[in-house]
């Protein structure tokens, strides 16, 4: 699934390449993936220039005044632009290939921008969704849909996520992780990710996390964005991490191969019907607790 580095990329790319630009024409290949307010259809959108972009977890939206496209690539969904008064980008979803021909089957939308620039939606998958409203009711739109805070926001303090975690005390830590709720962006990639560098395993209980512990996972989360943003997210193909052993990603489709920090065996396992991956010896499974325990005793707030 596409993640906050990957959905950065395409937002960094559209920002950069077709702000300004006014949209001439477009096709609609998959009309189940677009979601329309009373009265909006994308049949509004040419002659219109995009004014503005943005992003929050792995919400996109592009604005148009005064419509607004909010974009979820889901599981499988992927930008690609292409034109000769561009450099062209590609985000998301590695499959199909960046430089596939497009249109193709799996393409759901095409938006053609001036002079003669395409950007296609595709979604092998057909999850991904575009909601069509008016841009005067976006942020009232993205505050319902309830995020924590973004990962690359200033909001994103130790505080604010020490807080968050407080109110999922009995919760183990990847499905708290990937609970949008409290943060915005971690995907099961990037959960896999930042417990590794943090040194914990995905099931140990929230409410277990030393004061160390918390430091440790935060400052993992951000160097995890720091290492996956700027390469436009970690290399994964048919689930197997693409780059050499001891490369971005970590352990995060690496069975088998050999941690790169201690060299013991990765393996894969199953939380909340998520594969993961983790180090043994780096990430040493939890003291088990009994049946209906949970832990008590407040988390520690950083000085």
């Amino acid at each position: 699934m596409p993640e906050l580095p990957e959905v950065e990329a395409a937002r960094r790319g559209i920002a950069e390449q077709l702000t300004g630009r006014a949209v001439t024409g477009l096709e609609l290949y998959r009309p189940r993936l677009v979601q329309a307010a009373p009265g909006l259809s994308l049949d509004l959108l040419p002659g219109r220039r995009l004014l503005e972009v943005g992003r929050q977890g792995k919400y996109l939206w592009l604005v148009f005044e005064p419509l607004a496209a909010v974009v979820h690539l889901k599981l499988t969904g992927q930008l690609v632009a292409r034109g000769d008064a561009i450099p062209g980008f590609a985000a998301g979803h590695p499959v199909p290939p960046y430089d596939a021909p497009l249109p193709h089957k799996s393409t759901a939308l095409r938006l053609d921008f001036e002079p003669d620039i395409q950007l296609y939606l595709t979604d092998v998958r057909h999850f991904a969704r575009v909601w069509l409203l008016p841009a005067d009711d976006l942020m009232r739109y993205v505050e319902q849909l309830i995020l924590g805070p973004d990962l690359l926001s200033p909001d994103f303090t130790f505080e604010a996520f020490r807080q968050r975690l407080e109110r999922r005390r009995s919760g183990r830590l990847k499905p708290t992780l990937l609970d949008q709720s409290v943060v915005a962006g971690i995907g099961n990639i990037y959960a896999d990710e930042s417990l590794w560098q943090a040194r914990l395993h995905p099931e140990q209980v929230v409410g277990t996390l030393s004061e160390n512990d918390l430091v440790r996972l935060y400052e993992g989360i951000k160097e995890t964005m720091r290492l996956a943003v700027p390469m436009g997210g970690a290399r994964i193909l048919h689930g197997k991490a693409v780059p050499p052993v001891g490369e971005f990603p970590f352990v995060h489709g690496r069975e088998g191969q050999p941690c790169p920090r201690c060299g013991t065996t990765i393996v894969k396992l199953q939380v909340n019907g998520r594969g993961t991956y983790l180090c043994p010896r780096c990430q040493p499974a939890p003291v088990s607790w009994p049946r209906g325990t949970v832990a008590t005793g407040r988390l520690a707030a950083r000085e």
